[in-house]
């Protein structure tokens, strides 16, 4: 049995079914880490709850999940400045194109067994 170290990059992505913008960059970034990494699987709807910054009260929000393992070792330096780099600018992008106060991104150690 072997055992494969990776790097879970999970993405929280508001759902706005009324808005083709949402819509479209959620299937390409679904479909870009798929090419990218070998897969990415989006979750079913989820109902988030949020304070807003701006509005200071809790928000409801729909909210998808994409997630995707990267072949990165986040426990390596090299591994880990190259990930966290990548995210940023992703999320900096996401939040521009979405019109979003946040979002947010996640990673964390996983273990394959292959």
């Amino acid at each position: 049995m072997t055992l494969e170290k990776r790097t879970r990059v999970e993405i929280f992505l508001p759902l706005k079914p009324d808005s083709v913008v949402h819509r479209t960059l959620t299937e390409w970034l679904a479909e870009e880490l798929a090419f990218a990494r070998g897969g990415a699987t989006l979750t079913t709807p989820f109902t988030g709850l949020y304070t807003s910054a701006t509005y200071g009260n809790i928000l409801r929000d729909s909210v998808q999940v994409l997630f995707c393992d990267f072949d990165l070792d986040p426990d390596d330096p090299a591994h880990r400045a190259g990930v966290v780099a990548y995210l940023r600018t992703l999320r900096l992008m996401l939040m521009e194109v979405l019109r979003q106060e946040e979002v947010w991104i996640i990673y964390h150690s996983v273990t394959r067994i292959a």
